[in-house]
C-alpha cells in the first residue's frame, strides 16, 4: 500500500484502523507462503499497530446469515470474505476495501479507495 495515494488518504483519515482476525490469518499466510523468513517477521510486526476486531459467536450467527443470503441470491463471495463481513457488522465498523463484491453484503459500510 505504500505509495498508494487512495490506501494513504484512508490511512490518514480514518484512524484508528483495524483489522480483522480473519484479514490477519490471510496476510500472515501469504507472508508465509512467501517462504521468506524476514517477509514473514516484518508482516507479523505490522500487524502489531492494529488492533485486531475478533471473530466470536455473534459474528458467527451474521455469517450465517450472510452466506445463506448469498448463496440463496447466486451471489457468494469468498468464505474468508463473508467472515470479514460478518465481523464488520458484528463491531458495527466499516470495511475497506477494494473488491466491489463486498458491496452484496446488505447493511455492510464499505469506504472504497
Amino acid at each position: 500500500m505504500k505509495g498508494d495515494p487512495g490506501a494513504e488518504e484512508i490511512a490518514t483519515l480514518h484512524k484508528p484502523l483495524k483489522t480483522t482476525a480473519v484479514s490477519s490469518a490471510e496476510f500472515l499466510y501469504g507472508a508465509k507462503k512467501s517462504g521468506k523468513k524476514k517477509v514473514y517477521d516484518v508482516s507479523e510486526k505490522f500487524l502489531h499497530f492494529f488492533p485486531i476486531v475478533p471473530f466470536d459467536a455473534e459474528s458467527a450467527v451474521i455469517y450465517a446469515d450472510i452466506a445463506s443470503t448469498l448463496s440463496g441470491s447466486g451471489r457468494r463471495i469468498s468464505t474468508f470474505d463473508e467472515l470479514i463481513a460478518a465481523i464488520a457488522l458484528r463491531h458495527d465498523e466499516p470495511l475497506v476495501t477494494r473488491d466491489r463484491h463486498f458491496a452484496a453484503v446488505e447493511g455492510l459500510e464499505l469506504i472504497s479507495y
